[in-house]
């Protein structure tokens, strides 16, 4: 099974290979960072299902895949990266394009770095299924999304 973030976070896609043939399935989206939850049903062809679930999936998500007699098939934290993703390309655009006359400019993209870093470990620790810790750097790394101007020297 994997997932896919689509359209800036408004969308996931669902894939299951090796699934009851014909079957309907209950695909439930818990936004952890809204508190928000987006449920859709898709029906598997053979052994596979692919649906693609409307949701704002900023942030930290839960995903959880069940059969009809309500028994979860999978499920899965998840990282919707996209709003920190545009932050991240706007500090290194920044950092590019400073004309600081010291060594200010710097602090853009050591902030970037810090961001890609704590984004990429709560990546890496859903997929561990660590929902609080993934949480806790995705909250930090929105943190650090401010824009800050670096000349101040």
């Amino acid at each position: 099974m994997g997932l896919k973030h689509l359209a800036a976070n408004t969308k996931l896609k669902v894939t299951s290979k090796g699934v009851q043939p014909n079957s309907t399935f209950v695909i439930t989206v818990n936004n952890l960072s809204s508190g928000k939850q987006f449920v859709s049903r898709s029906k598997s062809r053979s052994s596979t299902f692919i649906s693609t679930v409307t949701a704002d999936t900023r942030g930290v998500n839960k995903v959880t895949v069940t059969d009809k007699n309500q028994t979860i098939v999978k499920s899965y934290v998840t990282v919707g990266s996209a709003e920190i993703d545009c932050c991240i390309a706007k500090l290194v655009h920044d950092a590019i394009n400073c004309t600081c006359k010291c060594n200010k400019c710097k602090e853009d993209l050591e902030r970037a770095q810090t961001i890609r870093l704590l984004l990429q470990a709560a990546k890496y620790e859903a997929t561990l299924g660590l929902t609080d810790s993934v949480q806790d750097k995705y909250n930090k790394a929105k943190e650090l999304c401010t824009e800050v101007c670096a000349c101040g020297c």
